[in-house]
């Protein structure tokens, strides 16, 4: 099953509603078990019970036709980073021990077992869509309850090995495309904005506002003292309020200087094109440009999807799978990324 995953195409060539700007929607709900220590303090034998009750899950639950277990450590670096780099399993996870994933066929859902938690049900559609993702998320949830006696107070809620995830052990986050917000330099003020509402504003390398492809990940800050209808809510509002930002920003830059941006938009479409070798960051800061330019209607014969699926795909292991075989440096990688994107980015 997990060789099908792999060979799979992901759902990030997708789009959803207002996926100009939010380009996916991922809530996760963070779960523990009442008589287990959480995964820092583990021995092996608290593994095993955890593994235990994945196996039941699998067996029993009403979604045991349609997943499965991957024992992450049985499964190779480069195979692993490839799950990373879909989003299917995190950075975490990824060099966890005992590490364990249960995905569903057509990863509608996955539970990512001893991350920081014991379990993590995490759920990621196109576009912004919380409720659906919640809808799903909260039945999963009840029925992994059937099997797991989670960690509860009720005073606090939900136990977490993290403060910030007790209480409901709900974080909705969003992926935002800001390339004008970015331009802008606008960035700092909203960010102290979002902050003051317990929302955190962050770049995707995960260095604080650093980023790439003027591409940010937004979510709720706490999760105690707020309902999931509460943190819903507030980031749905949150999502209005940067959407808003971003599309007033685009019409200011363009009535002030439209010849710039389309003279950006144009010569980055022209390296992705040309290009014969690019670097993993100069592909994506291009990429951006481009979809910037697709959504503005600049350019007319790229789908915005398609920018999308490119995004992921440029990616070491991603490429690495396409092209069938392992990179000794990357200058070979950029090499390949280069001939990756000229062939899909034909006229």
């Amino acid at each position: 099953m997990l060789e099908k995953l792999l060979k799979k195409s992901g759902s990030w060539d997708e789009t959803g509603p207002g996926s100009d700007v939010v380009i996916s929607t991922r809530v996760r709900l963070a779960r523990n078990m009442s008589s287990v220590p959480f995964p820092h303090r583990q021995d092996d034998l608290d593994a095993t019970v955890l593994e235990s009750a994945s196996r039941r899950f699998i067996r029993e639950s009403r979604y045991g036709d349609n997943v499965y277990l991957v024992e992450l450590e049985r499964v190779g670096s480069n195979d692993k980073r490839f799950l990373r780099e879909r989003n299917i399993i995190t950075s975490e996870l990824e060099s966890s021990p005992n590490a364990l994933a249960i995905i569903e066929n057509d990863e509608h859902f996955v539970i990512l077992v001893n991350e920081e938690d014991h379990f993590r049900i995490q759920v990621i559609r196109p576009g912004l869509q919380i409720g659906p993702c919640m809808e799903l998320a909260d039945r999963v949830d009840d029925e992994l309850n059937r099997f797991v006696s989670y960690a509860w107070s009720d005073d606090l809620g939900y136990l977490g090995a993290c403060p910030s995830n007790t209480g409901t052990g709900l974080k909705v986050s969003l992926m935002l495309h800001l390339p004008m917000v970015t331009a802008s330099k606008k960035l700092s003020n909203i960010a102290s904005v979002l902050k003051e509402k317990m929302v955190l504003l962050k770049g995707i390398t995960g260095n604080g506002m650093e980023t790439v492809g003027s591409l940010f990940y937004v979510s709720n800050n706490v999760a105690l003292g707020l309902s999931e209808i509460d943190i819903a809510e507030l980031m749905d509002g949150t999502a209005d309020f940067l959407m808003g930002e971003e599309n007033d920003a685009r019409d200011a830059c363009l009535a002030d200087d439209r010849t710039r941006f389309e003279d950006r938009i144009w010569r980055s479409l022209g390296i992705l094109r040309y290009g014969r070798s690019v670097n993993y960051i100069e592909a994506v800061e291009h990429l951006s440009n481009v979809r910037l330019g697709v959504i503005l209607s600049v350019i007319k014969n790229i789908d915005l999807h398609r920018i999308n699926d490119l995004m992921v795909n440029i990616q070491w292991s991603h490429l690495q799978r396409y092209a069938g075989k392992i990179f000794q440096d990357l200058s070979e990688c950029d090499t390949y990324r280069a001939d990756y994107l000229r062939s899909h980015l034909e006229y």
